[in-house]
C-alpha cells in the first residue's frame, strides 16, 4: 500500500487552484464562442482509428482542427491529433482499437473555440453539441 501511495501519482489532483480557475474561465469562453458560431459537427471514429468530422451547415475556415481525446481518469492516456480538411470533411487517425469512455475536445486551430462531448468509442456518427 505504501508503494502505491508513493509511486502512484494522482493526475487528477492539482495544487495550483488559482491557475486552474483562470483556465476554467477561458474554457467557458471557448465553449460560448462555439455556441455563438452555431457549429454543428458530426463525428465518427471507426475501430481502425479513422476519425471523420463533418459540419452540418457552415464549416469553419481553418487549415486544420485539433481533436483531443481526454481519458476521464488517466491523464497519460490523453491523445491530441490534427484533423486535416478533405472533400469528405476533416479527417485524422487515432491509435486503433480505442474503446471505452472518453471526452472529445474539438478545437479551432487557433483554439478560439471548443466543443466538448463525452463519448464511448468506437463511435458511430454522432452530433457534438457545445456544452
Amino acid at each position: 500500500m505504501v508503494f502505491v501511495a508513493v509511486k502512484g501519482k494522482d493526475t487528477l489532483v492539482n495544487d495550483n487552484y488559482y491557475k486552474d480557475g483562470l483556465a476554467i474561465n477561458q474554457k467557458l469562453e471557448q465553449d460560448q464562442l462555439a455556441d455563438e458560431l452555431n457549429l454543428r459537427p458530426f463525428v465518427s471514429v471507426d475501430a481502425q482509428g479513422l476519425v471523420l468530422l463533418r459540419f452540418d451547415g457552415g464549416a469553419p475556415d481553418a487549415p486544420f482542427l485539433k481533436l483531443k481525446l481526454v481519458h476521464p481518469t488517466v491523464g497519460e492516456q490523453d491523445i491530441i491529433i490534427q484533423l486535416l480538411p478533405t472533400d469528405q470533411g476533416y479527417m485524422g487517425n487515432l491509435p486503433p482499437q480505442l474503446s471505452g469512455r472518453w471526452y472529445l475536445d474539438l478545437y479551432a486551430n487557433d483554439e478560439s473555440w471548443r466543443i466538448r462531448e463525452e463519448v464511448s468509442l468506437p463511435l458511430v456518427e454522432r452530433q457534438l453539441n457545445a456544452l
